[in-house]
């Protein structure tokens, strides 16, 4: 996926016509602003006489009126609704011997009742099955390598000459989620990553030297639980489930190439070039998921080409291979 920024980066670095600088869109979420509601109080002013929140009673003295709540504006307990132990949303089966989704177990003992669900798994044993509770989520368990976290490939630029040079891409913090079903299928949804900038980077492509860093960027999964493994219910039901990714996880990259030096400023010149959704891809990998709240993707991809672009100088951007683990943790 990175790969995939590099690529284009090296693209634009490389392109004749120098790309013309935007502002970065950092993708920062908007600040929440918190509503406030004003408390009722019991002599409130009658301008809404359509509302009764309390009954004022003048005393014969001349003390302050005495007031007495609306017993109707007490918490009412709910009532003729029966609890849900399955289905958090949207499911509203009764606790009774009936059997909603026609699974085989009934309402009572159901873990998930409008679903079926037959072998009733609960890997994170919270009392709502796997069918149809929320995914897990894990996130980046530190950002120090070297033996996490770190992605190494390899990049090579190719026109009448080639340069290859390893490029180091470094975890700092991501959100990974994992959903899992009732008959031995886990998907997989890297819904974000972010990576530490590069360490300046250098090519020699004879009619041009370029230093460039990639800065600010991270990247955005595209499918969400398009990807996926099996596991076998012995295993679910151990609290570790271990299996090969289906396909290579699509990514969108967003970030800054930044062309800190450049012999030749009619092909490459120098300044910051956004990369704006950009798409990628990680390549298969291992994951490993447990029950106790951790999880991994390994890497180990050394052939593969992950990603191919041709400026419009003629110049070939290629990356070659994955290698690497994420650690991840609840």
């Amino acid at each position: 996926m990175q790969m995939r920024l590099l690529t284009p980066v090296i693209a634009s670095l490389l392109a004749v016509a120098p790309m013309a600088c935007k502002d970065d869109d950092k993708g920062g979420d908007a600040s929440e602003s918190a509503s406030t509601t004003a408390p009722t109080t019991s002599g409130a002013s009658a301008t809404d006489p359509g509302t009764t929140t309390a009954v004022t009673t003048p005393t014969t003295t001349g003390d302050a009126p005495t007031t007495t709540a609306d017993p109707t504006t007490g918490s009412d307990p709910t009532t003729g609704e029966d609890p849900t132990t399955g289905d958090p949303v949207g499911c509203q089966a009764p606790d009774d011997d009936a059997d909603e989704d026609a699974d085989g177990v009934v309402n009572a003992s159901d873990n998930c009742r409008c679903d079926p669900n037959p072998n009733q798994l609960d890997f994170d044993a919270n009392g709502v099955g796997n069918v149809c509770d929320a995914p897990l989520q894990f996130k980046i368990a530190d950002g120090a390598p070297p033996e996490f976290n770190r992605l190494e490939t390899t990049a090579t630029a190719k026109s009448t000459l080639s340069c290859s040079f390893p490029v180091n891409l470094i975890i700092l913090g991501g959100d990974l989620q994992v959903a899992l079903d009732d008959v031995g299928t886990a998907k997989v949804y890297a819904a974000k990553l972010n990576f530490a900038d590069t360490p300046e980077l250098v090519c020699d492509l004879i009619v041009v030297k370029v230093k460039l860093r990639i800065e600010q960027w991270f990247s955005d999964g595209d499918a969400p639980f398009d990807v996926g493994f099996g596991f076998a219910p012995a295993d679910h039901d151990a609290g570790s489930i271990t299996g090969m990714t289906d396909k290579p996880h699509s990514i969108l990259v967003t970030g800054i190439i930044n062309v800190t030096e450049s012999s030749n400023e009619g092909l490459a010149m120098p300044g910051e070039n956004p990369l704006e959704m950009v798409p990628g891809a990680f390549p298969t990998a291992l994951a490993t998921v447990t029950s106790a709240g951790q999880a991994s993707l390994t890497f180990d991809d050394k052939d593969s080409i992950v990603f191919t672009q041709t400026t419009m100088t003629g110049i070939e951007i290629k990356l070659n291979g994955l290698k690497g683990t994420l650690r991840l943790k609840k």
